[in-house]
């Protein structure tokens, strides 16, 4: 994918450049960033990854969509945003349509960690941006989105024999079990949701359980209401292992922050006219997904995402309706002709 979009910038005589995020990352690529007339004040991203391998993708045309045989994903989620991207470039250029200019950026690994978006070194001039990635209908754009943290708990418990001496031993992974089920798990209020993944102990049949770990996230609307939250999971905790001899340990760090837009800020004003003037009805809705939007408005870049209609992204279903691909098109094209 990368190499695609290296060659697409080099036939059109654009400045282009992979960045070091991969190197950080330990990916076999960086960034793309390709310019226009000078790179400008807004970006325009989507990402190159996608969720499972599209390898032996076979794409199928329809009368109103493209699928794929059924056997693997299409890549909707984000060659859709790509797709458009790299269409209205180039409509802007065919047709010689006035910009002041301005830069795209195709990241890697946002499926997974987003790190493409988190080393991507932002450059001054730019001012605001706008992501190519939601499975909305083009015209629905993401106002709202939450942020999340995620935790690590390792429960110390003691060693012993679970057949010759198991009252001497402290069974963490009892103890983990029984703090994980008494836990408000799920949507916690209309803003937050919480969940445990990973869970692993190890050892022998015949030891008592003495070391767990677990991994987790909570979501909130407010970094206020997440730290709020990771209290309460220390506060249970204390309160589970109180007595019992067992101790725990906790870390935990952002894997992005929230962010929330209204209808007086200027990007959302830009986003509206674009949409308008590309003949469709501007609707900004919240979400409970993150995306490189929210690694970039942690980075202080006012970011908003756009629907893409990407339909049923990360399932053999997905697909994309010819009509979504050409209306986001249009929206594309509306945000890059924009003059100072």
């Amino acid at each position: 994918m990368a190499d695609y979009l290296l060659a697409y910038a080099k036939e059109r005589n654009l400045t282009c450049y992979e960045d070091q995020a991969g190197k950080k990352n330990g990916s076999d690529t960086g960034n793309i960033i390709i310019s226009y007339a000078g790179g400008g004040d807004t970006l325009f991203m989507s990402h190159m990854d996608t969720a499972r391998s599209t390898a032996q993708l076979n794409h199928v045309l329809l009368d109103d969509r493209i699928t794929s045989d059924g056997q693997t994903v299409l890549g909707v989620d984000d060659r859709v945003g790509i797709t458009c991207l790299l269409t209205a470039l180039d409509l802007l250029i065919d047709q010689n349509i006035s910009s002041a200019g301005f830069t795209m950026v195709f990241t890697i690994c946002e499926e997974s960690t987003l790190a493409g978006s988190t080393h991507f070194e932002i450059m001054p001039e730019i001012k605001q941006a706008f992501a190519f990635d939601s499975s909305h209908r083009p015209g629905i754009f993401i106002c709202k989105a939450p942020g999340a943290k995620y935790f690590d708990i390792q429960v110390k418990g003691k060693a012993a024999h679970s057949g010759i001496a198991p009252e001497d031993g402290i069974n963490a992974l009892q103890l983990a079990a029984k703090a994980i089920s008494d836990l408000p798990l799920g949507r916690i209020d209309e803003e937050s949701t919480m969940n445990i993944g990973p869970f692993s102990s190890s050892g022998a049949t015949n030891v008592i359980p003495f070391s767990v770990n677990m991994t987790g996230e909570i979501r909130s609307a407010t970094e206020g209401r997440v730290e709020e939250l990771e209290q309460m999971v220390q506060r249970h905790f204390d309160a589970v292992l109180e007595g019992t001899g067992a101790t725990y340990g906790y870390r935990s760090d952002w894997d992005f922050h929230p962010y929330s837009f209204d209808n007086r800020s200027g990007i959302w004003q830009r986003l509206e006219q674009a949409i308008h003037a590309a003949g469709m009805t501007p609707r900004g809705l919240p979400s409970f997904g993150g995306s490189d939007a929210n690694i970039l408005n942690g980075k202080g870049i006012p970011t908003i995402n756009l629907g893409t209609g990407a339909q049923n992204p990360h399932s053999n279903d997905e697909f994309i309706l010819y009509e979504d691909l050409i209306n986001t098109t249009k929206i594309a094209l509306e945000l890059m002709r924009h003059e100072k």
